[in-house]
């Protein structure tokens, strides 16, 4: 009898989560947060940071990742993405901020902030927020989540790796080399080469 009910319920909660699905109805809201202490002046980082997706992109770890592309010079309107669907720059303070709302269907938006801590030190953040179906909970916990991690604690390397020094190194899980692999993405990572920062 108990196994009946037990069946039951989890028919029930598939059909409702299938018709919340399909009726693109949010189930919940999802933040990521990434951040970086980095012993260096915020306008060495911020510097970096008005590199994105240009010819000398010195701050998205491209070595491994695919490419931020845009239609434009960063700017305000600047649309286009890494291959994740496309996002476009709601706001821009150059050196400090740059906000990117989704387009389609996904509803939300990610960010790069820079501040400063003190003459020598700054904290750079990535926050991402989104409102999440549950297909989309599905797709972001098991297959993007761990992916989107691993390239941002890359990103954070690779920034601080030219200002400063890197004191434990970002190494991808065997999951995030799996997952990198069904992308056609290569499961061994290609080393940034190392710069001077004195």
């Amino acid at each position: 009898m108990r196994l009946r009910l037990w069946a039951a319920a989890a028919a029930s909660f598939a059909i409702c989560g299938a018709v919340l699905s399909i009726s693109g109805v949010t189930i919940m809201e999802m933040s990521n947060i990434h951040e970086r202490t980095i012993a260096a002046p915020a306008a060495r980082v911020g510097a970096l940071l008005d590199t994105l997706a240009s010819a000398d992109d010195r701050f998205w770890p491209h070595e491994n990742w695919p490419q931020v592309k845009f239609d434009r010079p960063l700017q305000v309107g600047a649309t286009g993405g890494h291959g994740t669907g496309l996002y476009s720059v709601s706001t821009y303070s150059p050196g400090r901020h740059v906000r990117f709302e989704f387009g389609g269907v996904r509803q939300g938006f990610h960010e790069f902030t820079l501040h400063e801590v003190d003459d020598t030190t700054c904290l750079l953040r990535h926050t991402t927020k989104a409102k999440l179906t549950l297909n989309t909970a599905f797709r972001w916990y098991f297959l993007i989540r761990p992916m989107h991690n691993a390239l941002l604690e890359d990103l954070l390397d690779k920034v601080e790796s030219q200002v400063s020094k890197v004191t434990r190194p970002q190494v991808w899980s065997a999951r995030v080399q799996k997952l990198r692999q069904r992308r056609g993405l290569s499961p061994v990572k290609n080393e940034v080469p190392g710069r001077s920062y004195g």
